[in-house]
């Protein structure tokens, strides 16, 4: 299939780069860098040329990935043959982490989102909001003729949201892939490069392989307290767990577990994450490991990264840029211009692309205490205790085992923290966890300091007392996101039943790709979510944490579903009208459609909730 040659092609591009840059001697890190590097090349050169020739297609996806592999093969024949293009082979113990991670987020990912044995279908819960959005932008992608940044969801404004993950999905969909495939393999490749680069980096920073397992169970399957309500419900609750118990709102646990309220619902993050923590990677090595002066190769490199982010992820470019800065006050040298230039020419043009003013009125504001909305310092970090659990204690034992380079190394990630408790970047006060997390990542590393210490502590622990309190914290460190993985395998809802699918797959056949359609903002409206058209309005609460501004179309469209208004209609350009169960809070004038010669119904469908009807509008909009 052409989507799994794109996918093929992509990473042998990177990695045939890879070879060229110095620094990176074992085979993991060409490998992670060639699959992060690859993948965010072929991406933006087919999301390049799909705006010059206005459509996402076959030839154009075929023609990247001949392109790829030729210069791919190109590459590899001009390298030196007196340099081995793989120097230092993986250990075993990167091999064993590695594989274990791999399979523990993969079967994660494989129940994010998929069909169940009646065809529907199913999400698990923190992804059955947002994975609709990201259908929308997918089949927006693939079916829009001529492709457009409009926004799919919202008329007459443009889509600024860093998307790039979702146009990677469409090329994989488009290449012959269904589309809930494209979105489990985009996520599960970006998975593997993120697993790698934490595993590389917290080798770099602590010396220890081991000290990577630590920090990827830390990350990724941290807890808190919250398990101690699963205790008062029984051992039941402990095998099977019935809910989540890491972020329980209610109870002020509102941190949360990082894959099930971010890298599973917010899938942008681990291609930004991977990304980001490879230029924090290139940092640690070139200013705190390597003497003399910076590689401007690499430099480069880092820069071309952090400018490629705010299509890919906008948070990460602003906590990645937050660090160059600091970086670069604290290792003010000339080399910094390698970086500076590449990361500049990529990211301004997307930059000045995504900035609007309904993004800068809903941006930036006051609140200190984040969440619990305090300025009390002390309040604010028992806060962070009762959230973080005991990983809060091994963070800050980890600062005084660590050498005070690696601690001048973790500083602007600590001012990091510092902000977001008291500056809100988004509409939303909870999107300041996509900051917080870049925090976290770098004070896992921190707290596996204080794990090796205890296991390799020999002067005052016997070896069981060693073993004993390891275990310990370990266990009171994730159990609660281990109860959390085990749900989001566990249970997933409907997303879109056999009918609803049926319904999106005549809307992408039989009606124009220019079409504009007037439905419900029902997030998961089988129109918007998977028909593949433009909508006036759509599902409000993520426009609203966008940024923005819809109260005249919200009024319009109501007026619209009740009157029949003509005038309203002529003046967004609504070519089509759907009235069905989803629209069933819009108290639709059914008879007002059906008796007016200016709307032709055109489909029609039994569903369980009801009659599914589009009706097409006069084109002259008569009046």
């Amino acid at each position: 299939m052409i989507g799994i040659l794109f996918c093929l092609a992509s990473f042998l591009l990177g990695t045939s780069i890879a070879l060229y840059f110095p620094g990176f001697e074992r085979t993991e890190e060409k490998l992670t860098l060639g699959l992060i590097l690859g993948f965010t090349l072929t991406t933006w050169a087919t999301f390049i040329l799909s705006l010059i020739l206005k459509s996402l297609s076959i030839p154009l996806i075929l023609g990247v990935t001949l392109i790829s592999a030729l210069f791919s093969l190109v590459l590899l024949k001009r390298y030196p043959k007196t340099k081995p293009p793989l120097i230092i082979k993986p250990s075993k113990t990167y091999l064993i982490i590695f594989v274990l991670f791999t399979i523990l987020l993969s079967l994660v990912n494989f129940n994010t989102i998929k069909f169940d044995t009646q065809g529907n279908l199913r999400a698990m819960q923190t992804a059955w909001g947002d994975y609709a959005m990201h259908l929308s932008y997918i089949m927006h992608f693939t079916e829009k003729l001529p492709l457009t940044l409009n926004h799919p969801l919202i008329v007459n404004h443009k889509l600024a949201y860093p998307f790039l993950i979702d146009f990677l999905s469409a090329i994989i969909y488009k290449g012959g892939l269904n589309y809930v495939t494209s979105i489990v393999l985009i996520n599960i490749i970006f998975s593997v490069a993120l697993i790698s680069i934490i595993l590389i980096f917290t080798k770099e920073f602590t010396g220890s392989e081991l000290a990577g397992l630590f920090v990827l169970m830390l990350f990724f399957l941290n807890g808190n307290s919250g398990f101690l309500f699963a205790l008062g419900k029984g051992l039941k609750e402990l095998i099977l767990p019935g809910s989540f118990y890491t972020k329980i709102d209610p109870r002020g646990l509102v941190w949360g577990n990082t894959l099930s309220v971010l890298f599973l619902s917010q899938r942008a993050f681990i291609w930004g994450m991977a990304v980001s923590v490879f230029i924090y990677y290139i940092f640690l090595k070139e200013f705190f490991i390597k003497e003399g002066l910076a590689s401007s190769q690499n430099l480069a490199l880092s820069g071309l990264l952090l400018g490629t982010l705010p299509l890919i992820h906008t948070p990460s470019l602003l906590s990645a840029g937050f660090a160059s800065l600091f970086f670069f006050l604290f290792r003010m040298r000339k080399e910094w211009i390698y970086f500076i230039i590449p990361a500049g020419l990529v990211a301004l043009p997307q930059i000045s692309y995504l900035m609007g003013r309904h993004i800068l009125a809903k941006s930036f504001w006051l609140q200190p205490g984040w969440m619990f909305k305090t300025a009390n310092p002390f309040l604010i970090m028992l806060f962070w205790v009762y959230n973080l659990g005991i990983i809060s204690f091994l963070i800050i034992a980890g600062l005084f085992l660590t050498e005070k380079k690696k601690s001048l190394f973790y500083l602007p990630f600590f001012v990091i923290f510092i902000l977001a408790n008291f500056i809100i970047v988004h509409p939303s006060d909870w999107d300041n966890a996509k900051y917080f997390l870049h925090w976290f990542f770098l004070s896992c590393v921190m707290a596996s300091f204080v794990l090796i210490n205890i296991l390799n502590n020999t002067s005052r622990w016997k070896k069981p007392d060693r073993i004993f309190m390891f275990a310990v914290l370990i266990f009171l460190s994730i159990f609660s996101g281990l109860l959390d993985y085990i749900y989001l395998n566990r249970v997933s809802f409907v997303l879109a039943d056999k009918k609803a699918q049926e319904v999106a797959r005549w809307v992408r056949r039989n009606i124009p790709p220019s079409s504009l359609i007037l439905t419900s903002d029902a997030h998961n409206h089988p129109v918007s979510m998977l028909g593949g058209k433009n909508i006036v309005l759509g599902y409000k609460g993520w426009l609203w944490s966008h940024g923005y501004d819809y109260g005249e179309i919200e009024e319009d469209v109501q007026k619209i579903y009740q009157t029949a208004d003509l005038r309203l209609i002529k003046k967004y350009k609504i070519t089509h009208i759907v009235i069905s169960s989803y629209e069933k809070n819009l108290k639709p004038n059914l008879r007002a459609f059906l008796n007016s010669k200016n709307f032709k119904e055109i489909y029609q469908a039994k569903t369980d909730a009801g009659i599914f009807r589009i009706f097409e509008v006069d084109t002259n909009y008569p009046e």
